[in-house]
C-alpha cells in the first residue's frame, strides 16, 4: 500500500486536510502531521515514527510545506533510512494533492514526479 504523509508547520498540514475533505472527501491513503510551536525536532520525529511504525513495510510519500525546513529534513532522514521506499516532496499546490489523494498504480517515485509535475502544470498567472 502507498500512503501520503503531509507535514508541516503550524496548521499547514491540518489546513490541507481540511482543504481535501472539502472538495474530494476525506483521503484513505492521507495522514496528517503539524509542527506546532510546542513541539521541539524530537517531538516532531517521535510524531513520524509513531504513525510510520503503524504503516508496517507500505511505500510512503511525504509531502513537506519548505524544502530543507524541519518538516522536510525529518521526512528525508526517514528516506535515507528507508531507500526506494519513502520519497519527500516540497511545495506541493491544491492541485498536486488532489491528484495524491486518488489511489494510483505508479511506483511511489513516479506518483511523487507526477505530483511535482502537476504543482508545476498548475501555475498560472492571469491576464496572460
Amino acid at each position: 500500500m502507498k500512503r501520503i504523509v503531509v507535514i508541516g508547520h503550524g496548521g499547514y498540514a491540518e489546513g490541507i486536510k481540511q482543504n481535501l475533505d472539502m472538495i474530494v472527501g476525506k483521503p484513505e491513503n492521507m495522514y496528517f502531521i503539524d509542527l506546532t510551536r510546542e513541539d521541539d525536532l524530537a517531538d516532531l520525529e517521535k510524531k513520524v515514527d509513531g504513525l510510520l511504525e503503524s504503516f508496517n513495510d507500505d511505500e510512503v510519500l511525504f509531502a513537506c510545506d519548505l524544502l530543507g525546513a524541519s518538516p522536510f529534513r525529518v521526512a528525508a532522514m526517514a528516506c535515507v533510512n528507508h531507500p526506494g521506499k519513502y520519497y519527500t516532496v516540497a511545495g506541493l499546490n491544491t492541485m498536486a494533492f488532489i491528484e495524491l489523494s486518488i489511489e494510483s498504480d505508479l511506483s511511489i517515485e513516479e506518483w511523487a514526479d507526477r505530483a511535482i509535475e502537476t504543482s508545476k502544470t498548475a501555475l498560472v498567472k492571469f491576464p496572460e
